[in-house]
């Protein structure tokens, strides 16, 4: 076992985040995490957490996998201000050292505005960091990320576990214990690894049938097929530059822009990666967009965004599933969770995410999953 004391390091915020779908909280600040075909308990009390696996294992694998060697302290203090950062590092560690819960980051972002830190705008930033400061981007396995984030596609993240955990019990192969059970423990643990592309691949198109895929079954298989057909070296991908990876990703079926973008922040370690979802634009809409008008007198901001600009994104194999068709389409204009007008186009919210979030260049994704989080928690309760 080892026990370190980290900082700016919270399981349950990371677990809830949505960057992964094989995280489970067993008990009170206890954790398992499966990842391809490795298993880790993991324990929390406070900043003090127990991985319960080797030496070997745990600077082979897992210190990369947690993100343990990147200075979150100094990003924090460059997101919300030097002279913040101390408040809200006070704030972080309470919430932490108090069995986990919730900081409520309106206090936490006022705490920070009386000192200095922020300004305006920034305030909202400010709370989404106060909120998700424990929150690593974790290094997960590049496969494991590219179907997991084609399943994710609109479906909620407890739809998407049950998918996942039911497409491993079917191709994954089954494990026993893997030494990471605290001693007192002595129940034998099975589980399943992710299934690798062959083991998919080989159930054919209809081995997909009955684990609530749909119209992912095909891009799942296809996917699968390419992957043994071309190959998928993971040191090839992380060093070729976002763009490149981005392009290779969407190679694959059923691999849009946004998909693209969480392979590359949650699996090739492009931190500097920003997916956009429904999330993201309800924020960039409502909390940049809006103001920027209300603050050009009604007037869309410069040239930032023209009025009347309607991209519409792709609707083939790659995006299909971005928006709900048929029976289940949306009434013109609207959107399922906010008020948020469909006249802005994703060329709109990229060019939101540059005035807003550049800024934040060399680690936008982390902000980005601040943001995210911070969304998740707050809900229909911050929109008008």
């Amino acid at each position: 076992m080892i026990s370190l004391t980290v900082k700016y390091f919270d399981l349950r915020r990371i677990c809830n985040s949505g960057q992964i779908f094989r995280m489970y909280e067993r008990e009170e600040g206890v954790f398992d995490v499966y990842s391809a075909d490795r298993y880790l308990r993991l324990k929390q009390r406070g900043e003090t957490v127990d991985f319960f696996c080797d030496r070997e294992e745990f600077d082979g694998y897992w210190r990369r996998y947690f993100d343990l060697d990147r200075d979150y302290e100094s990003l924090i203090r460059d997101a919300v201000g030097e002279d913040a950062s101390g408040g809200l590092r006070q704030a972080a560690g309470e919430a932490v050292s108090e069995g986990l819960r919730q900081p409520t980051g309106r206090a936490v972002s006022g705490s920070l505005k009386q000192a200095g830190g922020i300004t305006g705008r920034d305030e909202y930033v400010a709370s989404a960091c106060s909120f998700g400061a424990g929150i690593r981007i974790l290094h997960q396995d590049i496969w494991e990320m590219l179907i997991s984030f084609i399943i994710s596609q609109q479906k909620q993240i407890p739809s998407i576990r049950k998918c996942i955990e039911a497409l491993c019990e079917r191709f994954g192969e089954r494990k026993a214990g893997g030494g990471a059970y605290p001693e007192n423990e002595a129940q034998e643990h099975f589980w399943y690894a992710f299934p690798t592309p062959k083991a998919i691949a080989g159930g054919g198109p209809e081995g997909l049938k009955g684990l609530s895929l749909g119209y992912r079954e095909r891009y799942i298989y296809e996917t699968s097929v390419k992957y043994l057909t071309d190959g998928l070296d993971y040191e090839t991908v992380e060093n070729m530059g976002l763009d490149a990876a981005k392009a290779y990703f969407t190679s694959f079926c059923g691999v849009g822009e946004k998909v693209a973008n969480c392979i590359c922040l949650f699996g090739a370690g492009y931190v500097d990666a920003f997916p956009i979802d429904t999330h993201i634009k309800d924020i960039l809409y409502r909390e940049y967009y809006l103001r920027d008008v209300a603050a050009d007198d009604g007037k869309n901001p410069g040239e930032s965004l023209k009025t009347g600009v309607k991209q519409k994104e792709s609707r083939d194999c790659t995006e299909a599933a971005e928006e709900p068709t048929g029976k289940n389409a949306l009434p013109a204009g609207k959107d399922r969770r906010s008020d948020r007008d469909h006249s802005l186009g994703m060329s709109d919210y990229e060019k939101l995410v540059k005035l807003h979030f550049d800024r934040f260049s060399g680690y936008r994704g982390i902000v980005q999953q601040w943001i995210f989080a911070w969304e998740l928690v707050r809900g229909d309760k911050t929109r008008p």
